[in-house]
């Protein structure tokens, strides 16, 4: 049978009483520094504490880093957690997730209370409140995505302006001259969700490059929304024939307002979407797509984040990860009629 130590054998050990033990368990400061250190050693020797306890009574910090995942436009990204939370155990860390709404005194919360040592920022808005504030209390905070003013910040993000160059690029070479750009989330000045606001820059640059009209429409978080967004976009342009999202969550609106019309893919019109992998294999016909490394962008905005604390002189590293372009079946050349009309 193991023998478990208690806290009358440290004290034992250290030579010194059961309180004084206990307020070193309890980060007094009425300890001799050099008894604290004689005690916290043999803490570590003997297993008394796990790992992560006798971490923070030594270095001051809580060794927690929390993740701010709101749920205003997508839904949790279970590859960027899971990541993020694996590279903060390989460093001696864990994270934990907040996936509901905060003010600016429970975000200020977090770091005056000592719950964490800093914070990982997912689901940017353009303008954020919650990066100025943070900037402005010089805390200890990495973004996964980006808001327009990042002077002095860290953040990692997919590319998504190039990949939906990349996407249109595509379509264009297929011979289409009309593609519909669909986007999740209403756009309103005040709140703009920073991947749409760059995946739609990337899609008006493809345009003028290639001197294309732009369509371009938004939908609330629903299937039911995209499929009505969809099909009224369809209705009021019916020359367009392809469409484009940078959002998986719109896939399966589009896909149903594309049966409804009762046009095929791709002979009648090509979609391109972001979708993972594995997903975009089984939709019929396979779906081209944009993918990027969800465990690329957990880890590095643990990296990022943790070198920080290491190194509070650090140098913000700004770093985006360019989505491949997949392509599949839900692409093909450009259709010339559907029914009696000509198309260009």
């Amino acid at each position: 049978m193991i023998k478990k130590t208690t806290i009358v054998d440290i004290a034992k050990t250290a030579g010194v009483s059961v309180s004084t033990v206990s307020r070193i368990l309890n980060n007094k400061p009425d300890v001799a520094e050099d008894t604290r250190q004689r005690v916290l050693q043999i803490i570590e020797e003997e297993r008394f504490a796990p790992h992560l306890a006798w971490q923070q009574l030594r270095s001051g910090k809580s060794r927690f880093i929390a993740l701010h995942f709101p749920q205003d436009f997508n839904p949790l990204s279970q590859g960027i957690i899971t990541n993020a939370a694996l590279r903060c155990e390989q460093f001696g860390f864990t994270l934990n997730l907040i996936v509901g709404a905060l003010n600016e005194n429970d975000l200020l919360g977090i770091f005056r209370s000592g719950q964490a040592d800093g914070i990982i920022l997912v689901e940017i808005l353009v303008n954020d409140w919650r990066v100025e504030l943070l900037r402005q209390h010089t805390t200890n905070f990495v973004m996964i995505g980006r808001c327009a003013n990042t002077h002095g910040l860290s953040y990692v993000d997919s590319d998504i302006s190039a990949g939906v160059i990349d996407a249109v690029t595509h379509l264009v070479g297929l011979g289409h001259r009309h593609i519909g750009f669909i986007t999740l989330g209403r756009i309103t000045q005040e709140k703009e969700y920073g991947f749409t606001a760059w995946a739609r820059h990337g899609y008006e640059t493809a345009c003028r490059q290639h001197s294309l009209p732009s369509y371009t429409c938004s939908a609330d978080l629903t299937t039911e929304s995209v499929a009505a967004a969809t099909s009224k976009l369809l209705d009021q342009h019916p020359h367009i024939t392809a469409l484009v999202t940078p959002q998986d969550a719109s896939v399966p609106g589009m896909l149903k307002a594309i049966t409804a019309q009762g046009l095929r893919i791709p002979e009648d019109i090509s979609m391109v979407g972001l979708l993972d992998e594995s997903f975009a294999e089984v939709v019929t016909p396979p779906l081209t797509a944009l993918s990027f490394s969800s465990r690329e962008l957990g880890f590095t905005a643990a990296d990022l984040l943790i070198a920080r604390l290491n190194d509070a002189e650090a140098s913000p590293q700004q770093i985006l990860v360019r989505p491949k372009l997949c392509v599949r079946g839900s692409t093909g050349p450009v259709r010339t009629t559907i029914g009696a009309q000509t198309h260009a």
